[in-house]
């Protein structure tokens, strides 16, 4: 290998490359001291840890349900809206259907959170540094982050 490099140097097939004369970057595993290995394979292969996956799912399933609540807080105020137009003899019915489906979504939305708590229990278990631990979702604590302005 060696002798290939001297043979190119020779030949002038390595001057004029980007960066000639410059010193190489500093090698970013360099700090980690004896597991520099380890934690260059580690870095170079994209790996990730558990715990890095498990927040990014749990993530993913927060806006989901959150997005779920904006749609569903959407509806509930169209239908507000609806049963301050409607004749009266269509109120009670009405507002008996709009009950049934909030309680149908909610309980949707209870069982998402559960899953999701679930999840934020095993990523906690997981992760040994309790400042990197996720806090429980509550549904109130979402529906506050669904009605809240979006930014």
């Amino acid at each position: 290998m060696e002798a290939r490099i001297r043979e190119l140097r020779d030949a002038g097939e390595l001057s004029g490359l980007p960066g000639e004369g410059q010193p190489l970057p500093p090698d970013p595993d360099d700090v980690a001291g004896e597991a520099w290995a380890s934690r260059h394979v580690l870095r170079t292969s994209g790996a990730r840890p558990l715990w890095s996956d498990l927040r990014r799912e749990i993530t993913a399933r927060r806006v989901r349900i959150v997005t779920r609540l904006r749609a569903h807080l959407a509806w509930l105020a169209r239908r507000q809206a609806l049963l301050e137009h409607l004749p009266a003899e269509r109120i009670v019915p009405e507002v008996a259907l709009t009950k049934e489906a909030d309680g149908r979504v909610r309980a949707e939305v209870l069982a998402a959170i559960a899953e999701l708590n679930a999840l934020v229990r095993h990523h906690n278990l997981v992760v040994t540094a309790a400042s990197l631990h996720v806090p429980a979702a509550s549904l109130e604590g979402l529906i506050e982050i669904a009605s809240a302005p979006r930014r």
